[in-house]
């Protein structure tokens, strides 16, 4: 039942469509006779457009064009005749619904673009180069080009820098883009194309795309293509060689020339200091012929040195150890990890295999 519900549906909708292409036909025929209804054929136009008939989109492109032309809107024109161009390859269509005086006009009108303003028919990469090894790069990639029309191409880098150029007749043309060495290591590359036509080469059409990558990493893998680096994961390189260090002796003995230097140096300091105040400051004190003013003055003077003879007296004594020095003859000795070496060598081919499985996909996108 259900299957008799849908073939009675069939015609229903092809019945309808016939009847809009129908409707906008009739609509076009009328109001194209009257160039000042232009801008109403427009707007409806292009409000059918999405529900129009894959095989009738192609004429409304034209003629919504043509109208756009008629109406003094070159961007909107533009837009038109490049859909009609490009995207419908300028498919031969049937105009005989129209006026004869209009439909010459329009025929005019297509050839004039025709013969001057090249279309880009095809912008892809070679199947051969759609995908390729990380590893092992290729040096160039190829690029399929066709065009409307006979026209000189330029291809340019991003920078500007020139990648080809060259003539495209009517077929398919095969252009070389060489390679940088790190050429995949950056996730999108942007390209400009210069097509010129022969006999109208002040019309150059600008056609810019990008070569966008994807990368295919294995499970196991972490990869930065940046840097071009892999890595397995949970899995590092280990020590081969471990080595032991044994003390065979050890001994002591005494610096004299840090002792001479450290304590010695402060005990005779502090040695002067007691001395100074033993003979020169007490005998001052206790002589009778000091005044009691040189007296008192003095046993301020006496502290001091006392203090000063104490404090290098203690430095003397707590630089004392440093100046007993040990050596040790140390015996080194390396051994080496035969299960280590192993694993690493394992690791080394897992990673070459890893390596050869890390794939690029490489697709054209036009940018608009």
């Amino acid at each position: 039942m259900a299957k008799k519900k849908w073939l009675l549906l069939v015609p229903a909708v092809l019945l309808v469509q016939a009847l809009a292409a129908a409707d906008w036909k009739n609509e076009v025929a009328v109001r194209m006779a009257r160039e000042a209804d232009c801008p109403q054929l427009i707007e409806s136009l292009q409000q059918q457009f999405p529900q129009l008939p894959e095989k009738e989109k192609a004429a409304v492109s034209l003629i919504i064009g043509y109208c756009q032309s008629r109406s003094g809107s070159p961007q909107a024109e533009l837009f038109w005749m490049n859909k009609y161009l490009g995207e419908y390859r300028a498919l031969a269509v049937n105009l005989a619904f129209l006026p004869p005086a209009v439909r010459q006009k329009v025929q005019k009108f297509r050839q004039s673009w025709q013969k001057d303003f090249p279309v880009l028919w095809e912008l892809a990469l070679a199947p051969e180069d759609a995908e390729a090894a990380f590893f092992t790069p290729p040096a160039d990639l190829k690029l399929r080009l066709q065009s409307s029309l006979p026209c000189e191409y330029q291809l340019l880098a991003r920078d500007g820098a020139p990648l080809a150029k060259g003539v495209l007749g009517a077929g398919i043309e095969m252009v070389k883009v060489p390679l940088g060495a790190d050429f995949l290591r950056t996730a999108s590359h942007s390209f400009r194309l210069l097509l010129s036509p022969r006999n109208a080469p002040e019309k150059t059409v600008e056609k810019y795309f990008a070569v966008e990558l994807e990368y295919a990493v294995p499970d196991d893998a972490e990869f930065d293509p940046q840097s071009g680096t892999l890595k397995l994961k949970g899995r590092e390189p280990r020590p081969e060689q471990e080595t032991e260090t044994r003390v065979i002796s050890q001994s002591r003995r005494f610096d004299k020339a840090l002792f001479k230097k450290t304590v010695l140096k402060d005990l005779l300091i502090g040695a002067a200091f007691f001395g100074i105040n033993a003979t020169l400051v007490t005998s001052t004190i206790d002589s009778p012929d000091s005044s009691l003013v040189a007296k008192s003055s003095l046993f301020g003077t006496r502290r001091v040195f006392t203090l000063a003879g104490i404090g290098f007296s203690l430095s003397a004594l707590s630089k004392l150890p440093k100046v007993f020095k040990r050596d040790r003859v140390v015996e080194e000795k390396t051994r080496e990890l035969p299960e280590a070496r192993a694993a690493n060598q394992q690791l080394e081919r897992d990673l070459a295999q890893a390596r050869r499985q890390v794939r690029v996909k490489l697709a054209v996108k036009a940018i608009e």
